[in-house]
């Protein structure tokens, strides 16, 4: 009966602790280890970019050759006595961030960094701006919804969605959950809308200056009408994947063929047409004139083909 009445008292010890550790919260943010900065440094943390196209450089400006930084990977970036990201010019009006990489001073453009981008808060109640990056921090402010902030610094890469990111509001600097955050610039009335739920409503034409393309796009159900290559008229069937290029995301594909049985492929990611619809909100453009970025290129099948005739000519 005693052996009994301890087990009992030593579970209702366990979910009394398990309950506390919920109502605290967990910290997920990735914590700052002291050999991150070096001495006499001031540091800011943050992560490569999903969307990273140059993967750093040594500071003689060499491209690092052996396990370069990859997407995800955390860098430190060292500022000047006044706060500002240390710059080197690596060509004309191209400067680069001075960062440090798993113990290796490096050279990494801005853009290839998640301070790069812009975010906006959630929610339908404010979203609290605390002191630091812990669930114990005090907290300075509330922040309106649909406010978008750039990143200054961030604890976890923003793919990840969690961890606390630094943003200035009001001239006040503190850190904000990351997931009281959007994933970009854009008003969040489209925040997590699928690109067939943003174009439904809409009609509108798209254009590639390079192949001389453009159609009418329905938006509900993708529909292509007076599709042109040129003098040359096209019909269009489409498929839904990911984008090619840029931040992983959705994307849609429309498969053209000419009258002359050329075959083209059309990228629109779901990123060119929300900021378009942003430029509508903010009173750039009306909707009538949308006009979102698409990037066509000739189907790699009909590339092959080409090359295949080129050669054969020149023999």
């Amino acid at each position: 009966m005693k052996v009994s009445n301890r087990i009992c008292l030593f579970q209702k010890f366990v979910i009394l602790l398990f309950s506390l550790f919920l109502l605290n919260g967990t910290d997920l943010s990735r914590k700052k280890e002291p050999s991150d900065c070096p001495k006499n440094f001031t540091c800011l943390t943050t992560f490569i970019s999903p969307s990273a196209i140059i993967p750093g450089l040594d500071l003689d400006l060499s491209f690092i050759k052996v396990n370069p930084p990859v997407p995800l990977d955390k860098v430190v970036l060292p500022t000047d006595k006044y706060g500002k990201f240390i710059e080197v010019k690596i060509d004309k009006n191209v400067y680069h961030y001075k960062a440090f990489w798993k113990g290796k001073e490096i050279l990494v453009s801005r853009f290839d960094l998640d301070i790069s981008k812009s975010l906006r808060t959630l929610g339908n109640n404010s979203v609290p701006l605390y002191t630091d990056f812990t669930p114990n921090a005090s907290i300075i402010t509330t922040i309106p919804k649909n406010i978008v902030f750039d990143v200054m610094e961030n604890t976890n890469p923003l793919t990840e969605n969690v961890g606390y990111v630094k943003v200035k509001y009001n001239d006040q600097v503190g850190w904000v959950n990351r997931n009281s955050l959007s994933d970009d610039e854009y008003d969040i009335r489209y925040y997590k809308k699928s690109l067939q739920e943003l174009v439904s409503p809409y009609v509108f034409y798209v254009k590639d200056n390079d192949l001389k393309a453009e159609f009418k796009i329905f938006g509900k159900g993708f529909l292509v009408t007076e599709c042109k290559v040129g003098d040359v008229d096209c019909t269009a069937t489409y498929q839904m994947g990911e984008s090619s290029f840029g931040m992983p995301q959705e994307a849609v594909y429309f498969n053209l063929r000419t009258s002359d049985d050329k075959k083209y492929v059309c990228e629109m990611r779901r990123v060119d047409f929300v900021g378009e619809l942003q430029r509508v909100i903010d009173e750039i453009i009306i909707e009538d004139e949308l006009d979102p970025f698409i990037n066509c290129n000739l189907k790699e099948e009909a590339e092959e083909q080409v090359e295949s005739e080129e050669s054969i000519d020149s023999e």
